[in-house]
């Protein structure tokens, strides 16, 4: 199988990624493809609303965006990984979600694969954001798209570079829902 780890910190080498390793990890050693993408490097236009999929077209930008939306219409799993900044997942995972209407909206293209969540903050408890993540899992995951959910993975309290190593059961369930893809 293939699995796309998309990679929604614009910190490239911190608590979300170290996180987000462990689980790639888990889905490797378990015999998957894994392709990780870093969205701060890439080149992804917010969806236009423009409708346009709904006629059964491809997205009309030709992005970075495309490659990821092409290969999850094609079949591929996704991990989406995120920090919590300012109360909601980063700009740029936001951004490639909003795109995954594309898929939802077109009647000749649907998901078919797997996809589980990582979700990071600095807040100590797991308790203020547990609204916002049901949120983020219901759309797109549960309510639009055809993916089997595994589940969303919360590590609390991980405010600067290096927390996430201290995290150590959090860095093992990662692994674990690595190896349910």
């Amino acid at each position: 199988m293939k699995i796309l780890a998309i990679q929604g910190s614009p910190r490239k080498k911190g608590n979300t990624n170290r996180v987000l390793d462990e689980m790639i990890k888990g889905a490797e050693d378990n015999g998957h493809e894994v392709i990780k993408y870093y969205l701060q490097e890439m080149d992804i236009n917010p969806c236009s609303g423009c409708e346009i999929c709904a006629k059964g077209k491809d997205c009309r930008y030709d992005d970075d965006g495309a490659v990821i939306i092409n290969q999850l219409a094609e079949g591929a799993s996704v991990i989406l990984a995120s920090p919590i900044y300012f109360g909601q997942i980063t700009a740029q995972a936001k951004t490639i979600v909003d795109r995954l209407y594309s898929i939802f909206n077109n009647p000749d293209k649907k998901f078919d694969g797997k996809a589980a969540m990582i979700i990071t903050h600095a807040y100590p408890g797991k308790d203020i954001y547990e609204t916002y993540i049901k949120l983020t899992e219901a759309q797109p995951f549960l309510n639009n798209t055809e993916l089997e959910f595994i589940e969303t993975l919360e590590v609390a309290g991980v405010k600067f570079i290096g927390d996430a190593d201290k995290v150590e059961s959090d860095l093992k369930k990662a692994y674990e829902i690595g190896q349910k893809f």
